[in-house]
């Protein structure tokens, strides 16, 4: 072997082992990062997430819910059966995710605080839930009762987003805050727009 195969040899070897030193440092570097992206991205910043998202469709289901009551004629059990179940269902799914984040971080106390609000609010909007979905299977709902019951769960919902977003800046999860807001002005402004140029 002559001596310029020598020193590519060598050089190939001190390479390798160049890279062997080098590719659990990098690992190493890489693990720090996906731990802490999952302490930030783990279990309590999905259930936070669907819980933003789940508050804003429980505001929906009741806002819809309260137009359809003072809006409609005839007030169609299945329609409102069917809503009123859906609502339910949100807040039930607000529930179990608030409980993951509170067993999370059970020996947070700012933590526990916070989620004992939300679930404060919850509880209001749930018993009244329970009393519409009631009066929604009856054979002629009364739309004013329901109406009203409606805008108290709404209040509760509000409230309850307020206090959510609270926790969402305590625990530095605003990245799971729901963005439906800002989607829905952009599509009343888009429609407003149409509306305008159709006239």
């Amino acid at each position: 072997m002559s001596i310029a195969s020598i020193g590519k040899f060598v050089l190939s070897l001190a390479f390798v082992a160049g890279l062997a030193l080098a590719i659990p440092q990098v690992s190493h570097a890489q693990s720090r990062i996906n731990d802490s992206i999952a302490r930030k991205n783990g279990a309590p910043f999905w259930a936070n997430q669907r819980t933003s998202r789940n508050i804003q469709h429980a505001r929906d289901y009741s806002r819809g819910m309260q137009r359809y009551a003072t809006q409609a004629q005839v007030i169609q059990p299945t329609v409102t059966q069917a809503e009123s179940q859906m609502l339910g269902q949100q807040l039930q799914a607000i529930q179990r995710d608030m409980a993951i984040v509170r067993q999370e971080y059970a020996s947070n106390p700012k933590v526990v605080e916070q989620v004992k609000k939300i679930e404060t609010q919850l509880g209001q909007a749930t018993t009244v839930q329970k009393s519409l979905h009631e009066e929604c299977c009856k054979t002629s709902p009364d739309g004013k009762m329901c109406a009203e019951m409606c805008s108290k769960i709404h209040t509760s919902l509000d409230q309850m987003k307020v206090e959510h977003d609270k926790l969402l800046k305590e625990l530095g999860h605003e990245d799971a805050a729901h963005e439906h807001q800002a989607s829905d002005h952009e599509h009343h402004d888009h429609g407003g727009t149409e509306n305008k140029n159709s006239k």
